[in-house]
């Protein structure tokens, strides 16, 4: 009598990579200890937006392309790196926005770049900050980053700034190759990305750049209507008050004697 063969199973490698991501943020949670190095790559698709009529600069500190997010909690040392994945989003997101995009190496590099440059702008990363299921007693993972863009003229002097921030959950325990902390990164700066695309051309300081032709119309003035003065009351004629009626006592009649 033969014996049964044991059944051999194969682990596909997308099996083996959800597993293994999982399994190193898992590993790090319960031990408590160790390093955790993680790299998020946001899937930022170009904008379908009307371009702002204006050519700008684009300048990237390398305190932005490289930025990593370094932070210890507990026993574990958090590595979160960003700086690759952002530069290439605002990248493509400046350029379906604008219709002439240049990359610059100073903020005092606009004049060099053409004389249609209107603005140099600088991107920054102000604050990353992450909460952890355990932190937060929930079965998610959240990611909060908050940028800046800062708005300089052609000559290399700070015209003005705005701040905007990107939000992003994911559950713990998700099907994707990428840990979750990761996905919740991504989607964070997705995030950015869309209230870039969406409310940086609304802001005063691009309001200024437009041309006259790319201004919207003033709203037409409402004027209340014309009210009549009210006429005075009409005077009433009273019909002069009749004389009391007389009235006419008896005579009292007097006995002949």
């Amino acid at each position: 009598m033969s014996k049964p063969q044991a059944s051999l199973v194969r682990t596909s490698p997308v099996r083996k990579s959800i597993c293994g991501g999982i399994g190193l943020l898992a590993l790090a949670l319960v031990s408590g200890c160790g390093t955790v190095k993680l790299v998020a790559t946001p899937n930022i698709p170009t904008p379908l937006i009307a371009k702002i009529p204006v050519a700008v600069a684009l300048y990237v500190p390398k305190e932005f392309s490289e930025f990593i997010h370094k932070e210890k909690r507990v026993s574990t040392d958090w590595n979160v790196d960003i700086g690759k994945g952002q530069t290439a989003g605002i990248t493509r997101l400046m350029t379906a926005m604008f219709d002439r995009v240049v990359l610059v190496d100073s903020v005092n590099a606009g004049s060099q770049a053409g004389n249609d440059i209107k603005a140099i702008l600088q991107p920054s990363v102000e604050e990353f900050a992450f909460v952890t299921p355990q932190d937060a007693g929930s079965p998610f993972f959240a990611v909060s980053i908050k940028y800046r863009v800062d708005v300089y003229a052609p000559d290399g002097r700070l015209a003005d700034s705005w701040g905007f921030t990107g939000y992003g959950t994911a559950p713990s325990q998700g099907l994707s190759g990428t840990t979750p902390l990761e996905q919740a990164a991504s989607l964070a700066m997705r995030d950015a990305g869309a209230k870039l695309a969406v409310e940086f051309r609304d802001q005063a300081v691009m309001r200024s750049l437009l041309p006259e032709s790319a201004l919207p119309p003033p709203a037409p003035e409402t004027t209340a209507p014309a009210v009549a003065p009210t006429p005075p009351p009409a005077a009433t004629s009273k019909a002069p008050a009749s004389p009391p009626a007389q009235i006419k006592q008896p005579s009292a009649n007097v006995p002949k004697g």
